[in-house]
C-alpha cells in the first residue's frame, strides 16, 4: 500500500504520493488517474452480507451458530486466521 498525503495549494487540494509510485506507475505531470472510493468494498461487503441474510434467513434460523462459525473457516487454527489475516499490519 501507498501512503500519500492531502496538501493544500492555493483554492486547491493537492495529494503527494511518493516518487516511486509515480515511476512504478509510469504517471507524468497532468495524467488524470481513479481514485479509489475508501468506502466501496465496505459497501460490497455489506451488501454481500444483506443478500446472504436474504438468501439464508435470520442468524437465529441456525441451530449451532458456533458450529456454523467454525465450518465457515478455511483452517481449524485461530492463530493461522490471525496470521493470514491482510488487513493487520
Amino acid at each position: 500500500m501507498t501512503e500519500g498525503t492531502v496538501t493544500k495549494t492555493g483554492n486547491s487540494y493537492a495529494l503527494r504520493v511518493p516518487k516511486r509510485y509515480i515511476d512504478e506507475n509510469y504517471l507524468k505531470i497532468g495524467d488524470k488517474v481513479n481514485i479509489e472510493d475508501p468506502l466501496a468494498k465496505q459497501q460490497e461487503a455489506l451488501l454481500a452480507l444483506i443478500n446472504y441474510g436474504k438468501k439464508h434467513g435470520p442468524i437465529k434460523s441456525i441451530p449451532d451458530p458456533v458450529a456454523w462459525q467454525r465450518k465457515q473457516r478455511s483452517w481449524s487454527d485461530p492463530w493461522e486466521e490471525i496470521k493470514r489475516d491482510t488487513t493487520r499490519q
